[in-house]
């Protein structure tokens, strides 16, 4: 079988084609690699700190810092100030995680995952009013970051993302 010039200026054509796109998925495989164990655990680490910093503003009812940890999507929904009066009108606040149980975080991708936690509410008027509750915190990286979904948190106790 034999071709001619513009047959074979074609073929060959193809094949770097064909080759080009061999190398360019392998790339992008590349990139979307799992992380090691050690990553893993550094991701851990690293997100057990920011909610525990997360909790302790949220305890201490300071709900303007709190409005930093806000996932772009919500703050965009949100004022500062609409957020901040949600989180005062609330009748529950955390008065701490179980002891029990320790913050769980559940990996899904390099920029998503989810803490799930046992949390203790009291009650603001009766303080001696108080249950724990299971919640899972969706937290997506946002320039650097662990962001929190704000509407979540405006509807605390009662609201969990679905996984």
């Amino acid at each position: 079988m034999k071709f001619n010039i513009f047959e074979q200026n074609v073929l060959s054509r193809l094949i770097i084609f064909f080759c080009l796109l061999t190398i360019i998925s392998g790339l992008s495989n590349a990139s979307a690699r799992q992380p090691t164990p050690a990553e893993l655990e550094a991701i851990r680490k690293e997100t057990k700190i920011v909610f525990q910093n997360f909790l302790q503003l949220w305890q201490e009812e300071r709900y303007f810092e709190l409005y930093e940890y806000g996932k772009r999507h919500s703050r965009n929904q949100l004022t500062i100030e609409e957020f901040a009066t949600r989180m005062v009108e609330l009748d529950w606040v955390p008065v701490g995680l179980l002891p029990d149980k320790n913050p769980e975080v559940n990996y899904r991708y390099r920029t998503l995952l989810y803490v799930d936690v046992a949390i203790l509410f009291r009650h603001k008027s009766f303080m001696d009013l108080q249950f724990s509750k299971q919640q899972s915190f969706l937290l997506l990286k946002e320039e650097g970051k662990w962001r929190f979904d704000l509407l979540q948190m405006i509807r605390s106790p009662f609201y969990s993302p679905q996984k």
